[in-house]
């Protein structure tokens, strides 16, 4: 097992990703002469043929775009690298130019019982008619082919600014006590029981922001303005409504959500407050500095520190006693080195699972520092590569999952872990700190996320009536945050971080699939503790299986959950209300 990934079943060289990248396009090109105008008089086998064409240069598109990514997010200061990146990003923008006619074709002039007489084929396989379906979806939102293809020449442009974010924040680089320190590696800092260190590093953070935040806001605002032009021509009624299509959830189950979430006579919300209320009780002060939210308690020994070959026992031993075929599909990418393990100089900060093509196998990249927060974090990447595995089974176009979907392996992957490690703790302040952990990571996956939504809800506002200055993008961050935080946190110092964020700028509206996926995890466990659903394993990996051709609602109705219950989202934080209520009872065990 190596400690970085090994990409060379991928391409063995830049070169060679760039030579086929070019076959690639050659062969889009080649594409659209032989279909484009037809596809509404196609008969049903050929208009098979044609999508099964269509999915296998998905299928090498997908690998093109993998590889790219994979090697610059861990080669960030090297120029040559960045170059290849931004070709590659260039070429497969023009493929999928070439590529746009089908759907346009398929929204705009299939008529109705043509698309039922195709969905009826017993002929045309389970992946194909679920994207078949989820491309009809966005039918009053599909432009004709030419404008179809500007937009994808406008994304390309998009791309060069998010480019120039990424590429500035690897620049991230502050001396805090005589020695310097990437962005990853603060939470050795921020974890420390030294108050005043916690203090220096956030304040340094703050100020490299703050040297940069006209930058990042402009960079913010052309994104918006970008994002902005595609909402009025596709005649979205609401930012997030392409999101929303995408996720297979309406405006109204949204605002549910984030009313569970933000409103202030919310039960769900006064959690939040409730945990922010008692740390800062137990760490003596009126109010928690930023910083120290997550925090180390007083009475906290410093942590089990694990090894990655600690971390991956420890992981594959959970997976196994909850299912032996999910730990047997995680543990071939530690044996293949499929995962890169540890920050270096140049490697992008963060944690994220890339999805690869059907025949090979994903690629997972973390940050690990051997903290607990670091073993959850691989655990639950690697819920994403089992799901990404396992959905493979339908083809390139039947693996297409919502982002919503794809966060449910592994947030329940995440808690298998965090359940098994408090499983083994009887030790009341080990077990308390246990608990603590994973109540702010918890709390950070569902009210931060729904906080950073309504943030991206106002910016989108704010940009509608102009040029959006930075001093606003402070005043709306700190505004969310404090709802969310509540008054026993002090937000005066946080009014940089908003520029931090890469999801604002790389996605629109991806992140409240998080605490979408908390709630529906939440929810699923529950029922898994609760032994009420026979074989609940394999009914999981069957979801798992078929999560790109069946929503959220048909598979949570497999395990007796009403996904359209008026409380579904209140009743995905009771998990939380007992973890809470047992942290309050810990408290009182505890000699300080």
């Amino acid at each position: 097992m190596s400690e970085k990934w090994n990409l060379s079943d991928i391409f063995d060289s830049l070169d060679e990703a760039i030579g086929v990248s070019k076959k690639a396009l050659s062969r889009c090109e080649q594409f659209r002469k032989e279909f484009e105008g037809k596809v509404a008089s196609l008969e049903p086998m050929v208009f098979e043929d044609c999508l099964i064409q269509y999915s296998n240069t998905c299928t090498l598109l997908c690998g093109l775009e993998s590889y790219d990514y994979l090697v610059w997010s861990t080669n960030l200061n090297d120029k040559a690298v960045c170059a290849f990146y931004q070709d590659m990003q260039d070429t497969v923008k023009q493929c999928k130019k070439e590529l746009t006619f089908l759907e346009v074709e398929i929204c705009k002039e299939l008529d109705y019982s043509k698309v039922s007489s195709y969905l009826a084929d017993d002929e045309i396989g389970l992946g194909l008619k679920a994207w078949l379906k989820k491309c009809l979806k966005f039918k009053p939102h599909t432009l004709s082919s030419e404008l179809e293809q500007l937009f994808c020449d406008q994304q390309s442009v998009a791309d060069y600014w998010v480019r120039l974010y990424n590429e500035e924040r690897a620049k991230f680089s502050i001396e805090v006590r005589g020695k310097k320190y990437n962005e990853g590696e603060l939470f050795e800092l921020y974890n420390s029981q030294d108050p005043s260190l916690r203090a220096e590093a956030e304040a340094k953070r703050n100020a490299w922001y703050e040297q940069r935040q006209d930058l990042f806001a402009l960079i913010y605002n052309a994104l918006l303005k970008s994002r902005a032009i595609a909402q009025e021509w596709r005649h979205y009624a609401y930012p997030a409504e392409a999101a929303n299509l995408s996720n297979d959830i309406n405006g109204d189950d949204l605002t549910n959500l984030v009313d569970t979430f933000a409103r202030e006579d919310s039960p769900a919300r006064a959690l939040a407050h409730r945990y922010h209320a008692l740390k800062a009780k137990l760490l003596g002060v009126d109010k928690l500095p930023y910083q120290d939210r997550l925090a180390p308690y007083p009475f906290e020994e410093e942590g089990a520190r694990y090894t990655i070959d600690e971390a991956k026992e420890l992981i594959l031993k959970t997976f196994a006693e909850f299912s032996p075929e999910f730990a047997k599909i995680a543990e071939m990418f530690f044996d293949k080195d499929c995962i890169d393990f540890y920050p270096y100089e140049g490697k992008a900060d963060g944690a994220y699972c890339m999805e690869m093509p059907v025949g090979f196998l994903p690629r997972v990249f973390v940050n690990f520092n051997g903290y607990v927060i670091d073993v959850d974090t691989l655990a639950h990447e690697l819920g994403h590569a089992v799901h990404e595995y396992v959905s493979k089974k339908y083809g390139e176009l039947g693996r297409e999952k919502s982002c919503a979907q794809a966060e449910t392996a592994s947030i329940f992957a995440e808690q298998l872990v965090f359940d098994a490690l408090l499983k083994a703790e009887t030790d009341p302040i080990r077990r308390f700190v246990l608990l603590a952990k994973h109540i702010e990571e918890m709390i950070a996956t569902t009210y931060r996320q729904i906080a950073f939504h309504r943030f991206e809800d106002m910016a989108h506002e704010a940009r509608a009536n102009g040029e959006v200055s930075a001093q606003q993008f402070q005043e709306m961050f700190q505004s969310v945050m404090d709802n969310y935080l509540g008054p026993s946190v002090d937000t005066g110092n946080l009014k940089f971080i908003w520029a931090g964020i890469h999801h604002f700028f790389e996605y629109d509206y991806y992140v409240y699939s998080y605490c979408f996926s908390c709630c529906v995890v939440n929810s699923l466990y529950e029922v898994y503790k609760s032994g009420m659903v026979e074989n609940f394993a394999e009914k999981y990996m069957e979801m798992l299986t078929d999560s790109g051709i069946a929503n959220y609602r048909q598979a949570l109705a497999k395990f007796g959950i009403d996904a359209s219950s008026p409380t579904f989202w209140q009743d995905g934080m009771r998990l939380f209300e007992k973890e809470m209520t047992e942290l309050e009872t810990l408290v009182e065990q505890i000699t300080l």
